[in-house]
C-alpha cells in the first residue's frame, strides 16, 4: 500500500456527501499539518473547498486523537508518531467543472474538493480507491471514468488508482455513473470520450469530429505531450463550462448541444460544443505545460496573478473557433460569423475603456471572477478581448514579415523553449521570444494591445488579409454579430434608437438588470433593479419596449415611470440613436493571399 492512500465511498449518495477515508501509512511527525486547496487550476477564484467538509475524525491504533483547526483551509494533528487514518465527509452539490458533485445517479470529483493534501508527504506516491455502491441495483450500469492511471480495478472501472504525487492526484477527476463511451487514436494516443446524462448522442460522430480537431491541433504544435487523453462530457438540461487538466478535460453542455444523428451539418449548438472541446484540448499544451512563471508551481493557499491570462486564455480563445476551420469542419464564412460575434462582445463591453489586457489578467481573482451589474462598464475579458488581441499580433505578424511569421511561429517557439522543458513563462517572455522570432521592434504594439485602453487595430489588419469590417446598428435582442457579402437587409432591420440597458421581465414589471455607460438610461438617471412601470404612459414588456422607443422622435425626451425601492419616480429618457456596436464582415471580392495561410494553413512543427 502507498504512503498517502485514498478510500471513496458513496454509500450517502442519497445526502450529496462522499466518504473519504485517508491512510497515511507512515510514522507521523509530532505535529501533521493537512488541508485542502483553496482553490483549482484552471479556474481562478477562490473557492475555500474546505468549507464542503461536514466533519472530521483523526485516529491512530484506532484511537481518536484530537485535532484542531488553524486557518480556513487546514488542520494540524498532534501525533503519537505512527501511522494515522483521517475520516471526512464532504458535502458535494456543485454541478459545474470546478468542484464535486454525488447523488443516486451520478458523481463527479476534482481532486481539490477531495484528497486532503498531507504536508511533507506530497511528492510520495499516492493512491485512490473508489468502492463501488452497495446500494446500486444490478440494473444501473455505473462506470468510472478517468485518466488517472489504473493499478487494480475492475471492469466498470472500480477499484485502485496510483499517482506519483499529490499534484498529479489532484489534476485528474473522475465521473461516476451511466454514461455511453468510445474512443479514437491520433498518433497511436488513445482519446477517450465519456458522456453522461444524454445517451442518444450520437457519439460516433463525435468523436469523428473530435479526432479531426485532435489530429490539427497535434500537426500545429508537431507532437502530443500525453500517452492518454480523456474527454469527460456531463449533458444537462442547460449549462456550459470546461476545465483543462494534464491528461482530460471535464466539460458540461446542453443535452441538446450534442447531435442525435449521423447528419454532416453542423448546428450552432453542436458547433459551441466543439468550440469549447477545441478549447480545453488546446490548453494541453497552452496552459498545462505551457505557463507563466508565477504558475510554477502552483500556490493553492492564495491567488497567483500574473498580467498574462490574457495569452495562456486569450490566445486559446483565438485558436479554439480557428482550429474547427482548419480542420476543415466549417467554412470560411462560418468561421468570420464567430469572430464577428466576438467582436461585438467585446465593442459592446465599455469597460474595454477603462481596463488594460494586462489589469484584466491580473485582476481575475476579484473582477473578472465577481462580477457585479456595473461589470461591463469597468472591466474587460481577458478570454474575449485577449483573443482579438491574438489575431491582432497574427495578422500584424503576418503583414509584417509577408507571411513568413505568424502566431503559429510564436507558440511553437514558447513551447519548444518553455512548454517542453517545464519552465515558466516570465512575464515578458512571450514578447521577448515574439521579437526574436519575428526579427521586429514589437514593443509599442504590445504597450498598445495588452497595456492601453485604446481600440485594437483589428479593422485594419483584417484588411490586410482582404477580410472588410463595419459596425451596423443592432436589428434586434438577439443580434451578436455576422458575415456575409451584403449589408443592405441588416441595414433595413436595424433599430433606431438606444435603450441604454438589460432587462428581464418580473411579475412585478420590466426589472432593469445592467444599465451601460453613457447611453440613454443612464442619462435619464435609471439604475440596476429599478422595476419600469410606463414609458411614456405606454406599459412595456421585453417583446414591445424596443418598439415604443423607436416609434419616438429622435432628440426628443420622454417621462419614464419606475419603481425603486417601492417608490415611484419620474424620469426623463431621452431619445438618442442606437449605438453601431454590431461587428459585420464580409470578404473583398479580390482574395488575398494571406488569408489561406490564416485560415487553413496546417503547419508542420519548426
Amino acid at each position: 500500500m502507498h504512503l498517502v492512500h485514498y478510500n471513496v465511498s458513496m454509500e450517502e449518495a442519497h445526502a450529496h456527501v462522499f466518504n473519504v477515508t485517508c491512510q497515511i501509512n507512515t510514522p507521523s511527525p509530532e505535529e501533521q499539518i493537512i488541508s485542502l486547496p483553496a482553490w483549482i487550476p484552471g479556474s481562478y477564484l477562490i473557492r475555500d473547498f474546505a468549507k464542503n467538509i461536514i466533519r472530521i475524525k483523526v485516529f491512530c491504533a484506532e484511537l481518536e486523537i484530537p485535532i484542531k483547526k488553524i486557518d480556513k483551509d487546514s488542520w494540524s494533528i498532534r501525533t503519537t508518531g505512527g501511522p494515522i487514518t483521517i475520516f471526512y465527509q464532504i458535502y458535494a452539490r456543485d454541478r459545474s467543472v470546478r468542484t464535486a458533485y454525488l447523488d443516486q445517479f451520478r458523481g463527479f470529483i476534482n481532486g481539490t474538493s477531495l484528497f486532503l493534501r498531507i504536508h511533507g508527504l506530497e511528492q510520495e506516491p499516492h493512491e485512490v480507491r473508489i468502492i463501488k455502491p452497495s446500494w446500486l441495483s444490478s440494473k444501473e450500469k455505473w462506470l468510472v471514468s478517468t485518466a488517472m492511471m489504473p493499478n487494480k480495478i475492475d471492469r466498470d472501472g472500480f477499484g485502485q488508482y496510483v499517482n506519483e504525487s499529490y499534484d498529479v492526484l489532484i489534476d485528474h477527476p473522475f465521473e461516476i455513473g451511466e454514461c455511453i463511451k468510445s474512443s479514437f487514436s491520433v498518433r497511436n494516443v488513445r482519446h477517450n470520450v465519456v458522456i453522461t446524462g444524454n445517451p442518444r448522442a450520437n457519439i460516433r460522430r463525435i468523436c469523428r469530429d473530435l479526432k479531426l480537431i485532435v489530429e490539427t491541433q497535434v500537426d500545429f504544435w508537431g507532437e502530443i505531450p500525453v500517452d492518454r487523453y480523456t474527454f469527460l462530457v456531463n449533458a444537462v438540461s442547460d449549462d456550459y463550462g470546461g476545465l483543462e487538466h494534464s491528461h482530460s478535460t471535464a466539460l458540461i453542455c446542453s443535452k441538446t448541444d450534442l447531435p442525435a444523428d449521423s447528419s454532416s451539418v453542423i448546428d450552432d449548438g453542436y458547433l459551441k460544443f466543439l468550440g469549447l472541446c477545441s478549447h480545453e484540448y488546446f490548453h494541453l499544451w497552452n496552459v498545462k505545460r505551457l505557463k507563466p512563471a508565477a504558475f510554477l508551481p502552483y500556490d493553492l493557499t492564495k491567488e497567483n496573478h500574473t498580467e498574462l491570462l490574457w495569452a495562456f486564455e486569450g490566445i486559446t480563445s483565438y485558436y479554439d473557433d480557428l482550429m474547427l476551420c482548419r480542420a476543415g469542419l466549417i467554412s470560411e464564412r462560418r468561421y468570420l460569423s464567430l469572430l464577428a460575434k466576438t467582436i461585438t462582445t467585446v465593442e459592446k463591453t465599455n469597460g474595454r475603456l477603462k481596463q488594460t489586457l494586462g489589469e484584466s489578467s491580473f485582476y481575475a481573482w476579484t473582477k473578472f471572477y465577481k462580477q457585479d451589474e456595473n461589470a461591463i462598464n469597468s472591466i474587460v475579458s481577458y478570454y474575449s478581448k485577449g483573443s482579438l488581441a491574438a489575431l491582432c499580433l497574427d495578422l500584424h505578424l503576418r503583414k509584417k514579415t509577408d507571411g513568413q511569421t505568424s502566431l503559429d511561429t510564436v507558440m511553437r517557439a514558447l513551447w519548444n523553449t518553455y512548454g517542453k522543458k517545464n519552465t515558466g513563462v516570465p512575464e515578458n517572455g512571450i514578447e521577448t521570444l515574439t521579437e526574436f522570432v519575428s526579427g521586429l521592434d514589437l514593443r509599442d504594439f504590445f504597450d498598445h494591445i495588452i497595456r492601453s485602453t485604446r481600440e485594437l487595430p483589428i479593422k485594419l489588419l483584417l484588411k490586410s488579409v482582404g477580410v472588410h469590417l463595419t459596425f451596423t446598428a443592432s436589428s434586434g435582442l438577439f443580434d451578436s454579430g455576422d458575415a456575409g457579402n451584403s449589408l443592405l437587409d441588416k441595414n433595413q432591420q436595424a433599430i433606431k434608437h438606444d435603450l441604454g440597458f438589460t432587462h428581464s421581465n418580473t411579475a412585478d414589471g420590466l426589472r432593469i438588470k445592467q444599465v451601460f455607460d453613457n447611453r440613454a438610461a443612464q442619462c435619464a438617471g435609471i439604475a440596476p433593479g429599478d422595476v419600469v412601470m410606463a414609458i411614456n404612459r405606454q406599459k412595456p414588456l421585453s417583446n414591445n419596449i424596443q418598439r415604443i422607443i423607436d416609434l419616438e422622435k429622435k432628440n426628443t425626451v420622454i417621462p419614464i415611470h419606475v419603481f425603486r425601492d417601492d417608490v415611484l419616480h419620474t424620469l426623463q429618457f431621452p431619445i438618442l440613436p442606437a449605438p453601431k456596436n454590431i461587428a459585420y464582415l464580409y470578404l473583398a471580392p479580390s482574395k488575398n493571399i494571406l488569408i489561406h495561410s490564416w485560415l487553413h494553413q496546417k503547419n508542420n512543427a519548426d
